[in-house]
């Protein structure tokens, strides 16, 4: 059997430094003597793609590595050290380094160009010509993909020779400018597309070995989310970077709203939604003929390569001990660090069991005082404010009074206190949380936090819902007509069947910008906790009012008992900062001193 290309392999780490430079500018002549060697041999030439691979960033993976549910208003990390804090605080510039990946994703290109530009060299026998030809597509798709990461966390970029630079190139010829915004996306979608066209890629792997591979699906994906980032408020028609140029003049950005670019978005994103007619990933438990809404929800993260799933890394790697978002979450109890915070805004944003926001008429959300009877999902003397809320709250947020989701064979369930003297509350240790919630989404009730392992389960980070939202508000924004809204409303009330509320109201069609905050409460709820909100909320230019509100939760301070009411107190967990020129990271100052033509971002 065909070794599956993400096996471990002796030599990746030898192979990675032939790569890794400091910067993606960096010549390595004594790693590049050696690379005759490792296009000579099969086994060598697929450990470099796996390389090549290993920049796909988890979007999980906790103690300042890629999770930034801590800078936005999804929630808080009370670790000190997090760099999350430090942003929120204002405590950021071009030196800091948080969250930042200009090197890597840089170092992931040139990989992938050293990769594609040599792999023809590998003539070992073993390999056959079909299995090359589509490694070459693989690296070039992976190539686009982390410009797309670059672009939407810097902007405009530089864009390297698809030649790799001589080694021995004088330093004049590495002083690389930018390009525009939108030429940079340009090269992405084309190279995007020159990937899907080619014959030599699969549209899907099937192959158990070959999961984790990039095949056109996956390909289709990233080319959606690149098309509706460039449609969106930050890219298209922002006037504020009408002044963001290069020293000799050339504008980065362009300035005029283009409606257009949502209508190119909205076609990338129907044609992947039609290469899965079988829908939303739907579990009906044993014995029964329905679906169940709470358990299809959970459940998608965790039953691997469901029908859902467009692409997934073959294993969580953030399911680890060190960087586990599974023990970062979990309650002191279970052996977990006890300290993701869960925003009240999150909580707030969740639908009621009628499909209504907790603010509308007829919601019959309360506020205040305890439930008297055992509900669907809830016990007797639970909050009333998290009394009949819709499935998905329950299979995302632990709330004061809620079991765990671990659970353990002949013993009770282990209900999570999180008043200030409960059994995960704040007296009890520095890992508490400080928004009075923890999360339980993309967290496996087999994980076994005791022994420090995690279920053995896929990241998913492509996943049809997505897309479905992107057509949803590409559509909703390209044209607006009342058929345009009926079509997007199709695919949000499929995420809302799955769900398990109502389908849309009709004064939620009424107008586009009535449907836009539609899609958005719909967006922000589906895929809560995925990696997402931070880069949502910069798109749509809202970042500054959303994220730099305070961060509100329950008050963790006080509380004796599970029904204390001093607790269950909205209360500033952050005053947070968010000015303008957060929409876009700074360029790490080594690279802006190394290479004189690229400038540094607005505002840095």
């Amino acid at each position: 059997m065909r070794k599956t290309l993400f096996r471990t392999v002796a030599c990746l780490i030898g192979l990675l430094s032939a790569t890794s430079c400091k910067n993606y500018l960096d010549k390595q002549p004594d790693d590049m003597l050696t690379i005759d060697k490792v296009f000579a041999v099969r086994t060598q030439t697929q450990a470099y793609l796996s390389s090549v691979y290993s920049f796909i960033p988890d979007v999980l993976s906790m103690q300042n590595n890629y999770n930034m549910l801590g800078i936005c208003d999804e929630g808080d990390f009370i670790w000190a050290a997090s760099w999350a804090g430090q942003i929120n605080n204002g405590n950021w510039n071009p030196t800091s380094g948080y969250y930042d990946k200009w090197a890597a994703f840089y170092k992931g290109i040139r990989s992938a160009s050293i990769f594609i530009n040599r792999v023809d060299e590998c003539q070992d026998p073993t390999l056959e010509p079909q299995v090359r030809a589509s490694w070459k597509q693989e690296a070039r798709a992976l190539r686009a993909m982390y410009y797309f990461f670059l672009l939407r966390q810097y902007g405009p970029l530089v864009i390297l020779p698809e030649e790799t630079i001589d080694v021995n190139a004088p330093n004049e010829d590495l002083q690389l400018a930018r390009k525009p915004f939108d030429e940079c996306l340009d090269y992405i979608v084309g190279e995007f597309d020159a990937v899907i066209a080619s014959p030599d890629l699969p549209d899907r792997f099937v192959n158990a070995n070959d999961k984790g591979r990039i095949d056109k699906n996956t390909v289709m994906g990233f080319k959606s989310r690149a098309l509706l980032m460039a449609a969106s408020p930050l890219w298209n028609g922002n006037t504020d970077y009408g002044n963001f140029r290069n020293p000799d003049g050339t504008a980065l950005v362009n300035p005029t709203y283009d409606a257009g670019k949502w209508d190119k978005a909205a076609q990338a994103a129907k044609a992947l939604i039609d290469k899965y007619p079988s829908g939303l990933y739907k579990k009906t438990p044993d014995g029964q003929s329905q679906f169940d809404p709470y358990t299809s929800y959970r459940d998608v993260f965790l039953d691997r390569w469901n029908q859902e799933v467009i692409y997934a890394r073959p294993q969580m790697a953030s399911s680890a001990a060190d960087v586990g978002w599974e023990r970062h979450c979990a309650p002191r109890f279970v052996n977990g660090w006890n300290g993701v915070g869960i925003s009240q805004q999150m909580v707030d944003a969740y639908f009621m069991s009628n499909g209504k926001k907790i603010n509308e008429a007829g919601s019959q959300y309360v506020e205040t005082g305890f439930s008297a009877a055992t509900g669907k999902y809830t016990k007797a003397n639970t909050a009333n404010m998290y009394v009949n809320r819709e499935p998905r709250f329950y299979a995302s947020v632990i709330y004061n009074g809620a079991d765990w989701i671990y659970k353990e064979d002949g013993k009770p369930n282990r209900t999570v206190e999180l008043f200030f003297t409960g059994n995960c509350g704040k007296q009890g240790s520095h890992d508490h949380s400080a928004t009075g919630y923890l999360c339980s989404k993309n967290i496996s009730p087999n994980s076994n936090l005791q022994e420090w392992t995690g279920a053995l389960r896929s990241l998913v980070l492509i996943r049809l819902a997505e897309i479905y939202l992107n057509y949803a508000e590409a559509l909703n924004e390209a044209r607006d007509d009342q058929a345009s809204r009926a079509e997007a409303a199709i695919y949000i009330d499929k995420i809302r069947e799955r769900a398990g509320i109502p389908a849309l109201e009709s004064d939620k069609k009424a107008s586009q910008a009535a449907m836009r905050t539609a899609i958005r409460d719909e967006r922000r709820v589906e895929l809560a906790f995925e990696g997402f909100r931070a880069w949502d909320t910069r798109r749509w230019k809202i970042a500054e009012q959303v994220d730099g509100a305070p961060l509100m939760g329950m008050n963790v301070n006080a509380g004796k008992s599970l029904t204390d009411t001093e607790f269950y107190k909205r209360t500033v967990v952050e005053q947070r900062a968010f000015p303008r020129n957060y929409y876009l990271w700074p360029i790490p100052q080594y690279d802006i001193v190394r290479n004189k033509a690229c400038i540094q971002n607005p505002g840095w």
